[in-house]
């Protein structure tokens, strides 16, 4: 059940007060006695606050120096591009990842007007500098993603554009935290302090005016323009704020733009499902503002803080990522004329991927839940889309050559733009037409809270630990713990059914576990399903703790 302000627009005393926290981010260190103040990458870098000492100075201080020791190992001997979202903390955070790296000689590549730089600017960037340098360069991403505006976050870009994998991450993670360590026997980092930083060691770069002139290589801008679908977009008070605003112009599309303003406390914002502030675009409550004016509009679009993530909203509602990761690639395959490429999912993702897959003899590559997963498949061409639940996706250009390999939320967002141009159609209606005669299932997605011994069982539970032999009356089928593509521990466990499946995994920052799930029994079912995935996967842990 929805929290009783969900949907509605934040209240004075939630609001965050910018200085306290920009303050505690410089003022306040970890307590290396606690586990949880330490570093700590999880699906996408590592996230925290510094009201609590688990985002400061000292982690992105520290994370910076690992990444200097290692990207040489890593392969990137070239500049390193740096990008950060509109979170308050992200501002101070951005000065530490400066300083750092200048005081290890490394060629910083920064925005030419000191603008924000969304995640997938950063991914095109990287991939654009190495396909014509031999000095392979990499990325810092500063940005919590859609977390509460007092949160900060800082994750690594490969050489290939996505996010590190996780044996590089864990090697970053296990320096880090020992410079922390050793920050309190007074051994410090390379650093130069931002006031002194050479001229030379940084170099301006224009990320939002190349990633929107290329925009055409992968959209087909001339049918959006042709057809002049009038949109919303929710800006949603995040990095490509100005990004939109270059798209409308450069392209002269029919669109009006709200949120698009910087403001670090997101006081525009509405309450998340559990009444906290989330700048989650695939949330019909943060996406109120949208949805209650699409009346005015044929289809309206937002993205979270970063940009990596996207929201599509018509007369029918908030579009489900589900819905449109198949819609988007039965339509991709259809006007692409792609050849032997496949679709990635994670193993969370909706079986329909699976059922449209065998009717279009498309490959299907589904991995654990982390975009990087997918980063390799896409750089090579592997597949033609790669999509997660959580409204992340990213696909290749009309030529079938990489575009980002990391998520973009701006490109998902024209893509509908584009669909509907073409198709006539929004998402949904087009999903609907695949979904017929396929059944017409239901997705969801619950919480339960378990001790952090718990969470470390099921992250290395057994399938032989499911003793269960049905769920709501359907036989189970398979029990893995594996992906089916190249067979990479979940960090939890699958259950199917002839009807459905649910997918338990520990949360990554918080004291529960998160149960995916999928039915083709409607929406009783879906209860029914959620409900037994949940009793099954506290009896195995019971039984393993």
């Amino acid at each position: 059940m929805a929290h009783k302000l969900a949907g509605t627009p934040v209240q004075e005393q939630d609001i965050i007060d910018v200085q306290t926290l920009v303050d505690a981010y410089f003022d306040n260190a970890p307590d290396i006695t606690d586990p949880t103040q330490l570093v700590s990458f999880g699906t996408s870098g590592h996230r925290g606050t510094s009201l609590n000492g688990t985002f400061t100075d000292l982690h992105v201080a520290a994370i910076t120096q690992a990444i200097c020791d290692g990207r040489g190992q890593f392969g990137a001997t070239g500049p390193l591009f740096v990008g950060q979202d509109t979170h308050a903390l992200s501002q101070p955070a951005l000065i530490t990842v400066l300083e750092v790296l200048a005081g290890n000689g490394v060629m910083a590549m920064v925005d030419a007007d000191m603008d924000f730089v969304p995640t997938p600017s950063v991914s095109r960037a990287i991939i654009r500098y190495n396909e014509s340098h031999d000095h392979k360069a990499d990325g810092i991403v500063i940005t919590p993603s859609h977390n509460p505006p007092d949160n900060g976050g800082i994750k690594y870009n490969a050489t290939n554009g996505g996010p590190a994998d996780t044996l590089v991450t864990k090697w970053i993670e296990t320096r880090a935290n020992e410079y922390v360590r050793a920050y309190y026997e007074l051994e410090g980092f390379k650093r130069i302090s931002i006031d002194n930083i050479e001229p030379d060691r940084q170099v301006p770069y224009d990320y939002k005016g190349l990633y929107v002139e290329e925009l055409s290589s992968i959209i087909n801008m001339e049918a959006i323009q042709c057809a002049k679908p009038k949109v919303l977009v929710n800006a949603l008070g995040g990095s490509g704020l100005g990004y939109w605003r270059a798209i409308k112009e450069r392209y002269n599309l029919n669109m009006d733009i709200i949120n698009d303003e910087y403001d670090p406390t997101f006081s525009f914002m509405t309450y998340d499902h559990d009444g906290k502030v989330r700048m989650d675009c695939s949330s019909e409550y943060a996406m109120a503002d949208v949805i209650k004016q699409i009346g005015n509009y044929d289809l309206a679009v937002g993205n979270d803080p970063d940009y990596d993530r996207y929201g599509i909203v018509s007369a029918d509602g908030l579009t489900s990522p589900n819905a449109f990761l198949v819609t988007a690639a039965d339509y991709l395959f259809t006007t692409r004329g792609w050849k032997d490429k496949g679709v990635g999912k994670t193993v969370v993702c909706t079986t329909m991927i699976d059922k449209w897959a065998v009717v279009k003899d498309v490959p299907v590559y589904e991995v654990p839940v982390g975009f990087k997963y997918f980063s390799s498949l896409l750089f090579d061409g592997e597949i033609g889309i790669g999509g997660e639940e959580s409204a992340g996706a990213s696909f290749l250009k009309k030529d079938g050559t990489v575009w980002t390999t990391d998520k973009d939320g701006m490109v998902m967002a024209l893509l509908a733009m584009e669909m509907y141009a073409v198709m006539g159609a929004t998402v949904d209606r087009l999903y609907n037409n695949i979904v017929e005669g396929c059944g017409d299932p239901r997705f969801g997605r619950i919480d339960a809270a378990c001790t952090k011994a718990a969470k470390a069982k099921l992250k290395q539970l057994n399938a032989s630990s499911i003793t269960a032999t049905e769920v709501d009356g359907d036989a189970i089928t398979n029990v893995r713990t594996t992906s089916l593509y190249k067979d990479m521990p979940i960090d939890g466990v699958r259950v199917e059914t002839e009807t459905g499946w649910f997918v338990a995994r520990p949360s990554g920052t918080e004291d529960l576990y998160k149960i995916y799930g999928e039915s083709y029994k409607g929406d009783k079912g879906l209860i029914a399903l959620l409900t037994a995935g949940e009793e099954i996967v506290t009896a195995a842990l019971s039984d393993e703790v």
